[in-house]
């Protein structure tokens, strides 16, 4: 069984950010040594073994362990499951799921053990290439789990609320993009909003064991969290989740009128008198704790946290690299990059005249629909099609503005993804070629085109339910970086502009990897900062304040688009003549999510085939 306590393990499925990196701040998956048999397959192997036709005990358990994962909360049965009787899963009771206790902990770590004595079981070659994937993805998911709970404490380091992408920010998102297919799921939703009190409540008590343990979030990201309820609390009558439901009832097809009427009535009793008590219980506990028991610190700086964070870091990222690996990746890519900004500016004078008057990387002003259009034809050369995808862009609340991050794009159901939603937040976003990148990370060709790519290849429900964060934003990242060449800008101002990006990303990278896994403390990050010219102390503050309340936040992003690029630069070396990036592209898009060791191996034998077809032909 896949034992999830928290709501916030899904969401970074679901709710795929993008994050505005900088100097301003604003998406988790499992590895050890798997308790393999002797003789039998021992984690990832160089070469994948050669596998059987498929084991049907095997493909029993995939199916018990989603539909175990997809019934624990309502949540995820509504956004991921669009008909799940049509997989036998009946519907859960509305709930929002659990909240972490000791109790739910220690049959959680129970639970993981019993898995993994179940997968010892299978032996490995009689096992078909997608039940490889998924054993290899398990082993190394359950070990990681098991590093990070094998301290009590460990479950008390990273809250359930957060600055930038704690539940309190994400669930008014969620809530109001709940999919209405039919009037059950509108009574689902009502109950779902009955049960947000008794949600927050453990919330808060799982917060104030933090702060007896002495892991408290610090005043300066309490001060963050508070600021972010009382906006989304300052017009209770209008707040957004009576608003955008009266609408969507209203667009609902065979309602009656006094259905409507009741229908949005309820919802509004329900939103005033327990989501908002709930908001306002949550507020109230905050400024209760602000101070108490707090931890000014990242990670590292927590009792046996380096264990940890280094295991956390390997959950998100997808990358086996110890912290100390990752530093001297980081630091050798920020010197090559602020390399590459110094030759563009001797070799091209006019960028630094632009960047002094502020007109560099200019693009018109155009929607979102029409940049997106423009980023669909732009990538057709180098990226495999999708068939015809519907979207909507929605612009965020104002309410929440000022405090999620400039986009974040929506998973559709795993069996009904022709739908999909793309957030946008224009307080977050300065100007159109900030808009057209955040747009190719959000849409094409990045998560919504790497979605829709991944299940029109119907893979098992699981494989979706396993992914790695890593992956998906390195991904996005990748193609961020590529999209300023989509612009329409001269290749130098692209480069600039795609350079600048990178550096930012870097040096936050940098930040939070030293603050979270190798120890640094305040007065590091402002030596750091100073290093390349940062010496604003609120500047400095706001940056440790965000990484501390964030932790590891923005690995995923800068390490998955390293570990990608090195994928890309080895299959070029190796391939030579033979390399085609749209086959690369169609490889990794095939492959999925999954960390990177593990992509590597199953490559070994992707590029066999590209050079044997390539002799063939």
């Amino acid at each position: 069984m896949i034992k999830k306590y928290t709501l916030l393990r899904l969401i970074s499925v679901i709710l795929i950010l993008s994050l505005c990196v900088g100097l301003l701040g604003a998406c988790d998956q499992d590895r050890g040594n798997g308790g393999e048999r002797e003789g039998e397959h021992e984690g990832t192997p160089d070469v994948t073994v050669r596998p059987g036709e498929g084991d049907d005990d095997f493909a029993l358990m995939m199916d018990e362990l989603f539909e175990d994962w997809v019934t624990s909360d309502s949540i995820s049965m509504n956004y991921f499951l669009a008909y799940p009787g049509r997989l036998g899963i009946d519907m859960p009771t509305p709930t929002f799921g659990e909240v972490a206790t000791p109790e739910s902990m220690r049959e959680s770590i129970q639970e993981n053990l019993d898995l993994l004595e179940r997968l010892r079981g299978f032996r490995y070659e009689d096992l078909s290439i997608d039940q490889q994937i998924v054993y290899d993805l398990l082993m190394r998911n359950l070990d990681l789990i098991g590093i990070m709970d094998s301290n009590e404490d460990f479950a008390y380091y990273i809250g359930y609320i957060r600055p930038l992408n704690g539940i309190q920010v994400q669930l008014p998102i969620l809530l109001a993009e709940f999919n209405f297919r039919t009037v059950e799921d509108i009574e689902i939703y009502l109950e779902l909003l009955g049960d947000t009190r008794r949600y927050f409540d453990e919330i808060i008590e799982f917060e104030r064991e933090r702060s007896r343990r002495g892991f408290f979030t610090s005043d300066a990201n309490v001060d963050r969290i508070t600021e972010h309820i009382e906006s989304f609390l300052e017009d209770r009558e209008d707040n957004l989740l009576i608003l955008i439901f009266e609408d969507r009832i209203d667009g609902f097809p065979g309602l009656g009128a006094d259905e409507r009427d009741e229908f949005k009535r309820r919802n509004r009793d329900l939103v005033l008198n327990n989501v908002l008590a709930a908001y306002d219980a949550l507020l109230q506990a905050m400024n209760d704790l602000r101070g108490v028991g707090a931890h000014q610190g990242g990670l590292s700086d927590l009792p046996d946290g380096r264990t940890y964070a280094a295991a956390y870091l390997s959950f998100r990222s997808g990358s086996d690299r110890t912290p100390e690996e990752v530093d001297e990746l980081l630091v050798e890519w920020m010197d090559e990059t602020f390399d590459s900004i110094i030759a563009l500016l001797v070799g091209n004078p006019r960028i630094g005249e632009m960047l002094d008057d502020g007109t560099l990387g200019e693009i018109a002003d155009e929607t979102p629909e029409v940049f997106l259009a423009m980023l669909e034809k732009a990538i057709a050369q180098d990226f495999p099609p999708i068939a015809q995808t519907r979207y909507v862009v929605h612009e965020v609340h104002e309410s929440l503005q000022e405090h999620v991050s400039p986009a974040f794009y929506l998973a559709p159901a795993i069996d009904s993804f022709n739908d999909n939603v793309i957030y946008i937040n224009p307080s977050s976003i300065s100007d159109n070629l900030s808009l057209f990148t955040i747009l190719a990370h959000e849409g094409y060709p990045g998560h919504m085109y790497q979605t829709v790519f991944f299940l029109q290849t119907s893979p098992h429900p699981l494989r979706v339910a396993l992914g790695n964060t890593g992956y998906t934003e390195g991904w996005a990242t990748y193609v961020e970086m590529k999209s300023y060449f989509y612009a329409g800008l001269p290749e130098s101002e692209a480069a600039m502009m795609r350079y600048s990006r990178l550096y930012d990303l870097l040096f936050i990278a940098r930040v939070d990897l030293g603050v979270n896994a190798l120890g640094w403390d305040f007065n590091q990050v402002a030596a750091f900062c100073r290093g390349v010219g940062i010496v604003d102390s609120e500047v400095v503050e706001n940056l440790f304040a965000t990484v501390t309340g964030n932790p590891l936040l923005y690995m995923p992003y800068t390490l998955g688009f390293i570990e990608l690029t090195i994928l890309l630069e080895s299959a070029k070396e190796e391939l030579q003549d033979d390399f085609v990036l749209m086959d690369f592209h169609r490889f990794f898009l095939e492959f999925g999510s999954a960390p990177y060791s593990l992509i590597r191996s199953h490559m070994q034998v992707w590029m066999a085939e590209q050079a044997e077809g390539s002799l063939a032909a």
